[in-house]
């Protein structure tokens, strides 16, 4: 497959510029504010996914915790309780972190079919998020 080209000069597109086309609509501060507000809900579903599937509620509670974790050491503005990390790395941790749990999820075994979806489901929202998330403000660095 070619390379794409620029239709006014007929040259090759930079990689940059390709991947800058997608919309990046969540700033730092918003996205900051998400992860304050799904911790403790995802905590909060790991708690309720216990009587009924442990397998997912053990899978739900560690990847609360892994969240929890990354949003506390992650210099968001306003910078979490241990800021450690930059925005940029929060979000490359969460777009590494999330297919690895998608992974793990499917491969658990004893989780019925209405849980798995649900595990499933909170896997991809991380990916949405980070994936919709601007690190290229000039308050992400």
């Amino acid at each position: 497959m070619p390379a794409p080209t620029n239709p006014k000069r007929n040259e090759p597109v930079p990689a940059t510029s390709r991947a800058s086309r997608w919309p990046r609509p969540i700033l730092p501060r918003a996205h900051a504010y998400f992860d304050a507000l799904a911790f403790p809900a995802i905590l909060g579903l790991a708690a309720w996914m216990w009587p009924r599937n442990r397998p997912a509620a053990l899978l739900i509670a560690s990847n609360g915790l892994l969240e929890g974790t990354t949003a506390a050491i992650t210099n968001f503005p306003p910078p979490g309780p241990f800021p450690r990390i930059s925005f940029r790395t929060h979000i490359r941790i969460g777009l590494i972190g999330a297919p690895l749990f998608l992974a793990i999820s499917s491969l658990v075994p004893g989780i019925l079919g209405r849980y798995r979806r649900v595990v499933l489901g909170l896997g991809v929202v991380p990916l949405v998020v980070n994936g919709l998330s601007n690190a290229t403000s000039e308050t992400a660095a």
